[in-house]
């Protein structure tokens, strides 16, 4: 019996070991084809790297602003990734066009990832980083007491849960949200419901992997929760390349139906982390700059 306990054990450590191995190229697969410094914006007044205070030690961010920049709330964006992968380099040309486009400022703030740290670690980090916007965000020239949050994909998750948390103690602290193909949730039972309808058969194993990751497998959906307490809302998504797209139709209506005001915005081009490649996709650069149109338009109404 100790023998074979024992081969269990090492057979589960060369798995671990090898699973690592892939998390990690993976990792550094993405920082090769995302992070490109030709992909940023051009012509914004300031890009200032920054570290900031973490719930369990610094956080990389980077500040971005326009050369135009008008007086409104801080934007604080919070990179996707699955929890797993990306960094602020990664999503360094979605800040640099939203900033540009919205006439903004944007703050891009890390947090540690999973498998090493676990849910809810992440939003510790997400808790932190809006902590410090709301105690930073007069120094930057932004406007006074009030922050809006963004993110794609996992960050949306993170961005929504966090203006839930801040509104409900504080109404109206976060001014907006700015979500960008949200994951919506990770539960296997919705995702399996329409495994091979809307392309959902490879998202339900991003699912699977990510809610193993985090060790959260119920990690809550955003579906499931109270949100009134949710800041006006723009939601851009894609098309029948993107598997999140049935989820973000009714996290809209659920938005809705909780009095929120919601502008929806549909790239069918435009498949699931598709806005991160602005070096290579006219469809990216144009629906950034339509997104940073409505902030600013949010801003001027």
């Amino acid at each position: 019996m100790g023998r074979f306990s024992g081969r269990g054990d090492a057979s589960m450590g060369v798995a671990q070991t090898v699973e690592s191995a892939i998390l990690a190229q993976t990792r550094r697969g993405l920082r090769t084809l995302l992070a490109v410094p030709a992909a940023r914006a051009a012509g914004l007044a300031r890009v200032e790297e920054l570290e900031i205070a973490g719930a369990a030690g610094p956080l990389r961010a980077r500040y971005y602003e326009a050369a135009d920049a008008i007086r409104a709330p801080l934007i604080v964006f919070f990179h996707g990734g699955g929890f797993v992968c990306g960094d602020i380099d990664t999503h360094d040309s979605i800040c640099s066009w939203l900033a540009k486009s919205s006439q903004g400022r944007v703050l891009s703030v890390g947090y540690r990832l999973a498998p090493e740290t676990p849910f809810p670690g992440q939003l510790h980090d997400v808790r932190a980083a809006c902590v410090w916007a709301f105690q930073n965000a007069r120094t930057f020239g932004a406007g006074p007491n009030r922050i809006a949050v963004s993110g794609d994909s996992a960050g949306a998750y993170l961005a929504c849960t966090i203006a839930l948390e801040i509104n409900r103690a504080t109404p109206g602290a976060v001014a907006l949200q700015v979500l960008l193909y949200p994951l919506v949730h990770v539960q296997d039972t919705l995702w399996a419901a329409e495994e091979v309808r809307n392309f959902r058969f490879l998202g339900r194993v991003a699912a699977l992997y990510i809610a193993k990751s985090l060790g959260a497998e119920k990690l809550p959906s955003l579906l499931d929760v109270d949100l009134s307490a949710a800041p006006p809302t723009i939601v851009a998504g894609g098309g029948p390349l993107d598997p999140v797209r049935s989820d973000v139709k009714a996290f809209v209506s659920a938005l809705r139906t909780a009095g929120v005001r919601v502008t929806e915005k549909k790239y069918p081009p435009l498949m699931h982390g598709g806005l991160n490649f602005t070096a290579y996709s006219k469809t990216a650069t144009s629906a950034l700059r339509e997104v940073g149109a409505l902030v600013r338009a949010e801003w001027s109404s």
